[in-house]
């Protein structure tokens, strides 16, 4: 099956956006410019992505629960030795080596984990609820809405797995043609709703950071402006969704979007920034667009290197070492 294009387009161009705002959130949170800019990108940035996951991830019915726990077993790989490299990271740094490795997942990890989460479920899903998507979708809204009542928080990513569940299922039917409706390709609405609601969100609730990242208990009280975080991600993701179109030096990232996502953590988090406060370099706008576009160069770079890539997704061959030895 032919690659989509337009789909690693916008995957490219979600990681640069990925690590740009983790630059503004590792340098400098305070500046307005940037804290705005940060606003408009976490409204949207994992909520896409998550809805592309679901978008391309197959309905239960076109493989078998045997390829699904391969892939699973794939991913949970890849989970684990960066996780044990994160730990040694922080270890390096002065920390402890065991806290980290408790604190599973670690960081921006939390993704791989809740993608496990999001596949099973979907797979393991009654027919009877699965083959009544607007049902279903009404649950995973209801869930989304009510997850932050919980205390959950980063245990093992359980209640970031049920905030953004509607996310993947909304990319999940959109592929299956339930959802592909006029309402989704409404780009005035969608356009409307992101330039009235994104701004008074962000002057009603400047803290509202707390409700994106989907692992904060903010209660009852916190449900309107979960309402209006969920509103402005629903849009803004559909917005970008629909207009963004084939760009071709996105592709090759897009492509390679888990490489630059999981890598990202030791390139601009681990060595991007930290130079930048050594050497107290500016921390202006166009400066953090400068070093993000550092990193992902030296990324890219990177993804040259086998090696690199390998331990993305290693294989071991143990049969070929015995057919040497039978030699």
């Amino acid at each position: 099956m032919a690659r989509d294009n337009r789909i690693d387009t916008i995957k490219g161009l979600l990681i640069i956006l990925v690590i740009m705002g983790h630059t503004i959130i590792g340098l400098d949170n305070n500046n307005v410019i940037n804290h705005g800019v940060m606003g408009l990108i976490y409204i949207f940035h994992m909520p896409l992505f998550i809805l592309i996951s679901g978008y391309l991830t197959k309905h239960p019915s076109q493989h078998t629960a045997k390829d699904l726990w391969r892939g699973v077993g794939k991913i949970f790989t890849t989970l684990v030795i960066f996780h044990l490299l994160v730990s040694l990271r922080v270890q390096f740094m002065g920390g402890h080596f065991q806290a980290a490795v408790v604190m599973f997942p670690f960081g921006i990890l939390w993704y791989l984990l809740s993608l496990i989460s999001w596949r099973i479920m979907l797979f393991y899903t009654p027919r009877s609820l699965l083959e009544r998507p607007w049902l279903y979708l009404g649950l995973a809204l209801a869930v989304s809405l009510l997850s932050g009542l919980t205390h959950l928080g980063l245990f093992l990513s359980i209640q970031r797995t049920l905030n953004f569940y509607l996310f993947f299922l909304l990319g999940f039917y959109y592929k299956q043609g339930v959802t592909n409706t006029r309402l989704w390709h409404n780009n005035v609405l969608h356009a409307c709703v992101v330039v009235i609601l994104l701004p008074l969100l962000l002057w009603l609730f400047p803290k509202c950071g707390n409700v994106m990242n989907g692992a904060d208990y903010y209660g009852l009280k916190g449900l309107p402006e979960k309402v209006m975080v969920l509103t402005s991600s629903i849009s803004m993701s559909l917005l970008v969704f629909n207009l963004m179109r084939d760009i071709s030096w996105l592709r090759p990232i897009g492509r390679d979007s888990m490489f630059y996502y999981i890598y990202h953590m030791f390139i601009s988090m681990g060595l991007v920034i930290p130079i930048v406060e050594t050497l107290d370099w500016p921390r202006t706008l166009p400066f953090i667009v400068l070093y993000t576009l550092l990193a992902v160069a030296i990324m890219w770079v990177m993804t040259k290197i086998p090696f690199f890539k390998w331990l993305l997704h290693p294989k071991f061959n143990f049969n070929k070492g015995k057919k040497e030895e039978s030699t």
